[in-house]
């Protein structure tokens, strides 16, 4: 049992752990009917079928425990797992689907009073449930990569609270192993603050065909910043795929995913990279009646998942490794390394 479990039952008992080598320990899995599995048919019109399909992504969702009497998610709490279900997996996990099969681990996640509180005790028992949930996520990886073909690439993709446990896997698990560094061609890091210099050996993607390297953007209105903004922070258009700073144009936007899932509002607006965020700008009438907010956090993904969606077959399709990734001359994979 990792020491923040052990600190954390002298608090209160935590929720059963999760053990994932069972099927209902995933919210999504290739031998699961899941939110993940949502067929969008105007996304593969407009994609195609990806000929390297059979690329599984991990994906770790955002903060859907917001109320509760403890400190993490009993992920065997039905309400729960139907909220991860048809509110992260079908909005944004599916994005990934037309490459291959996705897998995202129920974790017992902090709630989301956590990220808010001030007070010196409550913030020491917040970051003992935000370690328990990292254990969680890093326990479930293991054992995705441990039941994958010798070699098989892999996507890592990921969102909010879930972004914050993607950067840790990725500094301790994947980027110090060089066969699983190697074989992640992309890490989708949304929704969350994540430093241009923040990991060694992967570099942000700065063109649209570029593979190793990772994508990032927080989603904000014309004239709102979070607390937590600048030039030492990643962000990618989503629409463009540079961080340049140029708007986009109108017609770059293929439209946003509803929860009916279905297509709507393509050319709605424009988009730009500005101090580590990116800017909604110039939304068209009928968009602000639906999506006139100041913070479009809870609408990362859907905003552009069509983008997203076609972006990605182009750079697995192209296969062009970041100019500034590093590399080993002796490099020799190897899975036990």
């Amino acid at each position: 049992m990792p020491a923040s479990e052990s600190i954390q039952s002298g608090l209160y008992p935590l929720p059963m752990r999760p053990d994932y080598r069972r099927l209902d320990a995933w919210a999504a899995h290739p031998e699961l009917v899941d939110g993940s599995d949502r067929k969008v048919p105007a996304a593969d019109r407009r994609s195609g079928v990806f000929e390297g399909s059979g690329i599984p992504t991990f994906f770790v969702h955002p903060t859907l425990y917001e109320v509760g009497p403890k400190w993490n998610a009993d992920i065997y709490n039905a309400s729960y797992r139907e909220a991860v279900d048809v509110g992260s997996l079908g909005n944004q996990a599916s994005v990934f689907n037309g490459i291959g099969p996705v897998w995202a681990p129920h974790y017992r996640q902090m709630k989301l009073d956590g990220y808010y509180t001030n007070d010196s005790v409550l913030k020491a028992q917040a970051y003992v449930a935000f370690d328990s949930a990292y254990q969680d996520v890093r326990r479930a990886f293991l054992r995705f990569i441990e039941v994958q073909p010798a070699g098989q690439t892999f996507v890592v993709a990921s969102h909010s609270q879930g972004t914050d446990h993607a950067k840790r896997l990725l500094k301790e698990v994947i980027l110090p192993n060089v066969d699983l560094r190697e074989r992640m061609l992309l890490a989708y890091l949304i929704g969350n603050t994540i430093e241009l210099k923040e990991f060694d050996g992967l570099p942000l993607c700065t063109d649209p065909d570029q593979t190793h390297c990772f994508l990032a953007w927080r989603s904000y209105g014309q004239d709102f910043y979070p607390k937590k903004f600048g030039d030492r922070y990643a962000v990618v258009s989503p629409l463009t795929w540079r961080s340049d700073g140029i708007p986009s144009r109108r017609r770059d936007h293929l439209g946003a995913l509803v929860p009916s899932g279905r297509l709507r509002f393509a050319g709605s607006f424009v988009v730009r990279t500005d101090q580590g965020t990116l800017r909604v700008e110039r939304l068209k009438p009928l968009l602000r009646v639906f999506y006139n907010w100041k913070d479009f956090h809870r609408a990362d993904y859907n905003l552009f998942w069509f983008n997203v969606r076609a972006n990605l077959h182009h750079r697995l399709s192209s296969g062009k490794p970041a100019a500034d990734r590093p590399l080993p001359k002796d490099y020799v994979p190897t899975l036990n390394e």
